[in-house]
């Protein structure tokens, strides 16, 4: 794990080395805040404590991008997120997060590449190490459309548990609309995913439909950006949860199973709030409520996360 993250943060300074510094820009931020969680819960291990609790958040990133030559674009991030939580702290969560982005503007089209690595950690131990990779074409369209398909692979590799490995390959569709000289921007996307995991238990097929509307106005000279986001995903899953033997009337000694298999439907909602203070200084508010619905008991809950954050950029 530490090989890994040795050789993301060497391949985001090595990114951000080659191009050139008249055509380089660099970008960072650092932020903190509070978090309280209606109910406790670890989305990938498909249950919820029931608790609720408030957390510290820390957060950092930054950002590398230019062309090393012209219309190719070469794009470095990194940031990091941990949550602190007052009571609970088996719930306390860091995340590395690190992407590369390569993409070619063709004029008529843009092709590009993408990869994403995470690492995450559940109470100062190694949890899972998360792979997304894709390639991508994007077309814009009368200037005020941009429309975006991508192939993806997915990998999850979990420290504790081995069973929910996994592979995933999907594809999706995201349709930008921009409005008021691009201060508004709705975003509707479709997703298709097929999950093969190590244990059968976890194989799933997943359509997914998103929206996002984002708005950017001045109120009494201050930046404010107002957006309302939905997702809702349904997971059919491969193996049964249940199996029941029903007798078959009239005729006695018969009998009939009935197999009952896994199947999950999230519904996410946000709302969030952001005011610039200052130049570099903005504090955002959100609201965040997930229901999420399955036929298997232990990952049928229902969650409201609420959040205030102080962010500096530099």
């Amino acid at each position: 794990m530490q090989r890994s993250t040795r050789w993301l943060t060497l391949a985001f300074v090595t990114a951000s080395a080659s191009v050139p510094v008249q055509a380089a820009s660099f970008d960072g931020y650092a932020e903190t805040g509070a978090e309280y969680d209606s109910n406790l819960n670890v989305d990938e291990l498909d249950q919820a404590s029931g608790e609720s609790d408030q957390s510290l958040l820390l957060g950092a990133g930054a950002e590398a991008s230019g062309h090393p030559v012209k219309h190719l674009t070469l794009t470095g991030t990194y940031d990091f997120t941990s949550r602190n939580y007052t009571t609970f702290d088996a719930f306390d969560q860091t995340i590395h997060l690190a992407s590369l982005d390569l993409n070619y503007d063709f004029d008529v089209v843009t092709v590009g590449a993408s990869h994403h690595y995470s690492h995450a950690t559940l109470d100062s131990d190694p949890f899972l190490d998360y792979n997304r990779s894709s390639v991508y074409l994007g077309k814009l369209v009368d200037d005020d459309v941009y429309l975006m398909l991508s192939l993806l692979r997915k990998k999850k590799a979990f420290d504790d548990s081995d069973a929910r490995d996994a592979r995933t390959r999907g594809i999706s569709l995201d349709s930008y609309f921009f409005y008021n000289q691009n201060r508004t921007l709705l975003l509707l996307g479709l997703e298709g995913d097929r999950q093969d995991a190590a244990s059968d238990a976890y194989d799933y097929r997943m359509l997914a439909a998103r929206a996002r509307f984002k708005h950017r106005f001045s109120v009494a000279g201050h930046d404010n950006t107002f957006q309302v986001g939905v997702r809702y995903e349904d997971r059919d899953y491969d193996d049964a949860i249940s199996t029941v033997e029903e007798p078959r009337l009239p005729v006695v000694g018969t009998s009939v199973t009935t197999t009952e298999t896994r199947s999950d439907r999230i519904l996410v909602a946000n709302v969030r709030w952001a005011v610039g203070l200052t130049d570099w200084l903005t504090t955002e508010a959100k609201v965040e409520r997930t229901d999420h619905r399955s036929s298997l008991d232990s990952a049928d809950y229902g969650k409201t996360v609420s959040s205030l954050t102080l962010r500096a950029d530099f």
